[in-house]
């Protein structure tokens, strides 16, 4: 519910400027294409805020991975992506989703 209003304020005031409004509920865009618009039009340092995270968290999956496949890191991510593609792809929508309602929510 916090989420939901968040998301009405975001798009009254996106109007308000003049600007192109934001549907959430519009099938035709993709949770990439959701995420670069929210990361456009939301607090600049909420976004900042937030990609550090998402930096943080990949240098810290690139250690443990290197601690598990040593030199073979790059090969082992290539071979993940080709054969769990779509696993893949649901995760990497996981992540467009949960950052986008991390800045919402604390998007005023």
């Amino acid at each position: 519910m916090k989420i939901c209003c968040k998301l009405i304020t975001f798009m009254i005031n996106s109007h308000k400027k003049g600007e192109t409004m934001w549907d959430p509920f519009d099938e035709q865009k993709t949770p990439k294409d959701k995420f670069f618009e929210i990361m456009y039009h939301a607090n600049k340092n909420l976004v900042i805020e937030e990609l550090e995270k998402l930096i943080e968290r990949m240098a810290a999956l690139e250690v443990l991975a290197e601690k598990c496949y040593g030199d073979d890191v790059e090969m082992k991510i290539q071979e993940a992506m080709f054969n769990n593609s779509d696993e893949v792809k649901e995760v990497e929508d996981d992540i467009y989703i949960h950052t986008m309602a991390s800045i919402l929510t604390k998007n005023e």
